[in-house]
């Protein structure tokens, strides 16, 4: 074959192969394209050795892809002390141009967590106001071959978390 022929082959496999990448690279991007944000808390059993509550959050993607949420991890902290890691497995297919609501199903010994506090339950009901709330959330995101992080943090403090939005 003629080496002038061969270049040009070359030289248009290579063209195309970057057109795809780039395409591929700007379809992952348009999946970046989201909001979370809180909506609300269900609170399931309040007592001295079980708080078991319901967090919603509202992950509305923007763009025009289907995907899936494949692995979620949370790490609470309560006033900056990490309390407990949350993680959850269960895929969440996630609607294209939709707000989508994102489950997950809390539950920790509030005894042992008020230990690491150095705090009493009494001063924890009495100063909900104080009692700050930071869960460090990362979503695992799958669409097709092309996995990606989706990082997120909340933070609010326990009187706004069960007041306005919580539901009983």
């Amino acid at each position: 074959m003629n080496p002038k022929i061969k270049k040009i082959i070359v030289a248009t496999g290579l063209g195309l192969v970057s057109i795809a990448l780039l395409a591929a690279y700007l379809q992952l991007e348009k999946l970046k394209n989201y909001v979370i944000k809180f909506k609300r808390i269900k609170i399931n059993k309040v007592a001295y050795n079980l708080f078991n509550f319901d967090l919603f959050l509202n992950f509305e993607n923007k763009s025009d892809f289907n995907f899936a949420i494949t692995s979620q991890k949370y790490n609470v902290y309560i006033n900056n002390v990490f309390v407990t890691k949350i993680e959850n497995a269960s895929p969440i297919q996630i609607k294209a141009k939709a707000v989508n609501v994102v489950g997950l199903n809390v539950q920790f010994n509030p005894k042992d967590i008020l230990n690491k506090l150095g705090v009493n339950i009494l001063s924890l009901v009495a100063h909900t106001d104080k009692i700050n709330i930071k869960i460090d959330i990362k979503m695992k995101v799958k669409w097709k071959i092309f996995s990606f992080d989706v990082p997120f943090v909340y933070e609010d403090n326990l009187k706004n978390m069960m007041s306005a939005k919580s539901e009983a």
